[in-house]
C-alpha cells in the first residue's frame, strides 16, 4: 500500500474507512489448513489394514470362489465402515473448528478518535495499533512511537533474545526480518515496554503469512493417547491373525466335508471381528466432543494431549488473583502518610487531586474500553468524573519505566514548570525504600525510621485483612533524564491506597472439591505473604507460608506439597517449584497470566493460562485457557478430563470384550458342535462388528461424567487403557458373554432339534443381543451412580431393530443367510442374550 494511504490522524481510521479497506484487503487471518477431499479421505479409510484384508477376501470370494453375493456384501460392509469413520471424523473436525473460533485474537486500536479493543481479524492496513508487554503482535506494523519496546521474534527468526524496536528504524522488506528494527511482525510477542504503529500488512500479506503458505500439507502429530490406541490395535490385530489362522485350521479339521472357501472367509472375518477398528474413530469423537463441552464451560483446550493428562493431575498450583479471587479490585481506602485513612469518596480535596493525578498519569489502563491491569483499572475509579484522556493529553508522558515482576513498580515522567515530574506507584516495601520525605498537610517532611515502621504496620494490617496496598510517590527533577529508572530515588510519599479483591463465591467449594479429588492444591502468588494468607484462610487454603526471599536463601522444601502457600515468589521460582514437583513424580497443573509465567506454564504437565486477564504470551505457552479465570472452571476441566478418560476405558472394555467374545463363540462352537458346520458366516460376523463398533460404542464415548469421579484419586500418569491385569478381566467378561451364545447353540440344536440354518440364526441373534445389552452394563461396572444416557438407549434399540429386520425381511435373509426362528427360538435368544450381561452386572464386572 502506498505510504500516503497509511498516514492517519491521531484519531486513527474511521469505521467507514475500516469497512472499505476490509472489503478491499479481506480479513486479517491466515487461510485454514488445506484438508484432503472427501474422496481422498474415503480412500484413506480403505487403506487401513483391516479394510485391505476385507477387500482381499471379497476379491477371492467373488473372482476365485464364485461367491458373488458374499463379495458384494463384504464390499458394502467395508464401504459402510469407511463412511461411518468419515462421519465421525467430520464431527470431530467441526468441534475443533468451533474451538478455534472461541480463541479468536484481539487487538487494541485507535479508531474514530478513541482506543478500542477489537477482533484482530478485522484489522486493515492503515489501522493504528497499540501494543504492550505480553501482547501478540496482530499484524505487520511500522513503529510510530515506542517506550523501551522489545519483541521476541523467535517464531520467525529462531533468535531467542528479544529485539529492540524504534520509530524510524529499518522497515525495508528486502532486509532480513531480524534486522528490521522499525517493524513489528504478526505472530511475534512483545516482551517489554509499549508502542504504537501503523498496520502495513494483514493475513497472507505478512511475514508470518508467507511462511504459512508453505505449511498447508503439514500433518498434526498424534497425541500420546492416539499412539497408545494405535499400538493397542496393532497388537490385537497380530493376535487376531494368529487366531484366524488357528480357526482356519480348526474349521478344516473338525468338519466332515470342509469347505475351503467358507473356512477362508470365516478366518478373515474373524480376524476383523477380533480387532476393535472403531476404537480410534470413537476416541477422536469422544475427545473432540469432550473438548467442546469444556469450551462451553469456559475451558479452551489448545492441545488434545492436555485432555489425556488432566485426569492424572495430582498437584494444582494456582495464582491468587483472579483464580481464587474475583479479580475485580476495588479501592477500599486512601491512607495519608501520617496514617489517617479516608474512604475513597471522603478524601480531602487536596489529597484527592494529588492521588488522581498519579493514578491517571502513571497508568496504561483505560476505562472505556476496559484495558490494562485490573489494579490499574481499579485505581482509575478514584478519578471518577475526571476526563482521563484530556488529562493525559494535557500532561504528556516524556518517558517511563514499566512495572515488571522484578521491579514491582511503575514510573512515568511528565513536564513540570521546574523541569520534569516523576510519578511512581508500586509495592510499598519497594517504593518506600526509595522515599526520603512524606507529604503531610501539603508540607514535605523527612521520613524517619518511626515513620517507616508506621507505614510498614499500616501495610501489614491491611494485608492481614486481605487487602493490597500500593504506594504513590513523586519527585520533581531539574532536567529530563535519559533513563527514568536511574532517577527513581529521593522520592516524596504522597499516599497509600488500599484495595481489596474479594474471594470468589465458589472458591471455598472449589478448594474442597480439589482436596476431595485426592489432589494437592498450592497457591503461588507474587502478593504480600499476609495478604496471601488472609485470602487463603477465607477459602480453606491455610497453613505454612513460604516467601520468595526464604526460598532464595534456603531453597525449596524437600516436599513442596507440605507448604500450601508461596508468597512474593518470582516467575523463576514458580518454574523451580513445578520442576521439583515433577521430579518427585507428581503430575502438575499450573495457572499463570504474565509474560514471565510462560516458562513455568510450558514446563508444567498442564499449563493453564488465564484468558480473561492473561497475556498472549501466557496463552501461547499454555495447554488450557480458562476464559473466566475462575478456579471452579479449572476444577470443572479436571472433572471433564477424568470423565473423558473414564469413557475411553468403557469403550475399550466394551469393544475388546465383545470382539473377544465373538472369537470364543466361533472356536468353542466348532469344537462342541462340529456338525453345525461354520458357526457364523463371514457376513454375520461383520454385521455384528458393524453394530457393536458403531452407535453403541460412540454413545459410550460421550457418556455423562460420573458424579463420583471427583471423589476418586487421580489415575497414575503412566496408566494404560489396556494393561495385562485389565486384559485378563476383559477375557473373563468375554468368556461369560460367549457362554450365552454357546448355550443357545446347544439348546437350539440338541434340545429343540432346530435345523442348521435356524440354529445358526439363533446363535447370530443371541450374540448381537448380548453385545448391545452389554453396552448398557459396561458403564455400570464399578460405578455407584449412573447418569442417564438417552443416546445409548436409542443406539441399543436401533441396533436391535436393525438386526431383527435382517432376520425377518426376505431380501436381508438371502444376504445374511438367516431364517425366522420359531417362538421357542426367540425365547431362547432373549434368555441367553440377556443372561450373560445381567450376570456381569450382578457380579459388577
Amino acid at each position: 500500500m502506498p505510504a500516503a494511504r497509511l498516514v492517519t490522524a491521531a484519531s486513527g481510521l474511521t469505521s467507514r474507512e475500516v469497512a472499505a479497506r476490509l472489503d478491499e484487503h479481506g480479513r486479517n487471518e491466515l487461510p485454514a489448513q488445506r484438508r484432503p477431499s472427501l474422496v481422498a479421505r474415503f480412500l484413506r479409510e480403505l487403506r487401513e489394514p483391516m479394510a485391505l484384508l476385507l477387500i482381499a477376501a471379497a476379491t477371492v470370494s467373488g473372482l476365485v470362489l464364485g461367491e458373488t453375493l458374499d463379495a458384494v456384501a463384504i464390499s458394502a460392509i467395508v464401504a459402510i465402515n469407511a463412511l461411518i469413520a468419515l462421519v465421525q471424523e467430520g464431527r470431530a473436525e467441526r468441534a475443533l473448528d468451533a474451538l478455534a473460533e472461541l480463541e479468536a485474537p484481539s487487538a487494541t486500536v485507535i479508531r474514530d478518535g478513541r482506543r478500542q479493543l477489537v477482533d484482530a481479524r478485522t484489522l486493515v492496513p492503515g489501522d493504528v495499533v497499540v501494543v504492550h508487554a505480553g501482547d501478540r503482535v496482530p499484524a505487520d506494523v511500522t513503529v510510530l512511537d515506542g517506550d523501551q519496546l522489545e519483541v521476541d521474534e523467535a517464531v520467525l527468526t529462531g533468535e531467542a533474545l528479544p529485539v529492540a524496536k524504534r520509530p524510524g528504524g529499518v522497515t525495508d522488506v528486502d532486509v532480513a526480518i531480524g534486522d528490521r528494527d522499525g517493524c513489528l511482525h504478526a505472530g511475534t510477542l512483545v516482551t517489554r515496554g509499549s508502542g504504537r504503529g501503523h498496520v502495513v500488512g494483514t493475513g497472507l500479506n505478512t511475514a508470518l503469512g508467507a511462511i504459512a503458505e508453505q505449511l498447508h500439507d503439514v500433518r498434526r502429530d498424534p497425541t500420546p493417547l492416539q499412539r497408545q490406541l494405535a499400538g493397542l490395535t496393532q497388537r490385537l490385530g497380530l493376535a487376531a491373525l494368529v487366531i484366524a489362522s488357528g480357526v482356519f485350521g480348526l474349521t478344516m479339521l473338525v468338519q466332515d466335508e470342509p469347505s475351503l472357501d467358507e473356512a477362508f472367509l470365516v478366518a478373515v472375518a474373524l480376524a476383523v471381528a477380533a480387532v476393535p477398528e472403531g476404537l480410534a474413530a470413537v476416541t477422536t469423537v469422544a475427545l473432540a466432543l469432550g473438548v467442546g463441552r469444556m469450551a462451553a464451560r469456559g475451558a479452551i483446550v489448545r492441545r488434545l494431549a492436555a485432555v489425556e493428562t488432566l485426569g492424572a493431575t495430582d498437584v494444582l498450583v494456582i495464582d491468587k488473583t483472579g483464580t481464587v479471587t474475583e479479580n475485580r479490585m476495588r479501592v477500599s481506602g486512601v491512607v495519608q502518610p501520617d496514617g489517617v485513612t479516608h474512604l475513597p469518596e471522603a478524601q480531602p480535596a487536596a489529597l484527592r487531586d494529588r492521588v488522581r493525578r498519579i493514578v491517571v498519569l502513571c497508568s496504561d489502563a483505560t476505562v472505556d474500553p476496559p484495558t490494562g491491569d485490573p489494579t490499574e483499572r481499579a485505581l482509575l475509579e478514584l478519578a471518577h468524573g475526571l476526563d482521563i484522556d484530556a488529562t493525559r493529553a494535557a500532561t504528556p508522558r516524556l518517558g517511563s519505566a514499566p512495572f515488571t515482576s522484578e521491579r514491582k513498580r511503575m514510573s512515568t515522567l511528565h513536564p513540570h514548570p521546574d523541569g520534569a515530574e516523576l510519578l511512581v506507584k508500586g509495592a510499598p516495601d519497594v517504593v518506600v525504600a526509595l522515599v526520603t520525605r512524606v507529604l503531610v498537610d501539603d508540607t514535605q517532611v523527612a521520613l524517619t525510621d518511626d515513620g517507616r515502621q508506621h507505614i510498614a504496620e499500616v501495610t501489614e494490617s491491611a494485608a492481614r485483612r486481605g487487602e493490597r496496598v500500593l504506594a504513590l510517590a513523586s519527585a520533581v527533577l531539574p532536567t529530563v533524564p535519559g533513563d527514568v529508572a536511574e532517577v527513581e530515588h529521593d522520592l516524596v510519599l504522597e499516599a497509600l491506597v488500599t484495595l481489596r479483591d474479594p474471594p470468589r463465591a465458589s472458591a471455598a467449594e472449589s478448594v474442597a472439591t480439589v482436596r476431595a479429588a485426592g489432589m494437592t492444591l498450592l497457591m503461588a502468588t507474587g502478593d504480600h505473604p499476609t495478604t496471601a494468607a488472609a485470602i487463603g484462610a477465607e477459602v480453606g487454603i491455610d497453613g505454612v507460608v513460604a516467601t520468595g526471599a526464604r526460598l532464595r536463601s534456603e531453597g525449596l522444601p524437600a516436599d513442596p506439597t507440605k507448604v500450601p502457600i508461596y508468597a512474593r515468589v518470582d516467575p523463576d521460582q514458580k518454574l523451580e517449584l513445578v520442576t521439583r514437583l515433577q521430579q518427585l513424580g507428581h503430575t502438575v497443573a499450573m495457572t499463570g497470566d504474565g509474560v514471565n509465567d510462560a516458562p513455568a506454564l510450558r514446563s508444567a504437565d498442564i499449563g493453564v493460562a488465564l484468558g480473561g486477564t492473561g497475556s498472549d504470551v501466557a496463552r501461547a505457552a499454555a495447554d488450557l485457557v480458562i476464559t473466566d479465570d475462575d478456579l471452579a472452571t479449572i476444577v470443572e476441566a479436571v472433572r471433564e478430563g477424568r470423565g473423558i478418560w473414564s469413557n475411553l476405558r468403557k469403550v475399550v472394555d466394551y469393544l475388546v470384550s465383545s470382539n473377544l467374545a465373538e472369537v470364543l463363540v466361533v472356536v468353542v462352537t466348532l469344537l462342541l458342535v462340529p456338525e453345525l458346520g461354520v458357526p457364523l458366516f463371514p457376513l454375520q460376523l461383520l454385521w455384528i462388528n458393524l453394530l457393536t463398533d458403531g452407535l453403541p460404542a460412540l454413545a459410550l464415548g460421550v457418556d455423562p461424567v460420573d458424579p463420583g469421579v471427583m471423589s476418586q484419586r487421580p489415575r497414575r500418569r503412566d496408566s494404560r487403557l489396556l494393561d495385562l491385569p485389565h486384559l485378563r478381566r476383559l477375557v473373563a467378561r468375554a468368556a461369560v458373554i460367549a457362554v450365552g451364545g454357546v448355550v443357545a447353540v446347544l439348546v437350539a440344536h440338541r434340545t429343540l432339534d432346530l435345523d442348521q440354518e435356524t440354529t445358526r440364526t439363533v446363535l447370530f441373534s443371541t450374540v448381537v443381543l448380548a453385545q448391545v445389552i452389554y453396552a448398557l452394563v459396561v458403564r455400570r461396572i464399578g460405578v455407584d451412580h449412573v447418569q442417564p444416557n438417552p443416546w445409548l438407549w436409542w443406539s441399543v434399540l436401533g441396533a436391535v431393530a436393525l438386526h431383527v429386520s435382517i432376520v425377518l425381511l426376505p431380501p436381508a435373509q438371502t444376504i445374511f443367510r438367516t431364517v425366522p426362528p420359531p417362538l421357542e427360538g426367540w425365547l431362547l435368544i432373549v434368555v441367553c442374550g440377556l443372561a450373560a450381561p445381567m450376570m456381569l452386572a450382578a457380579r459388577r464386572g
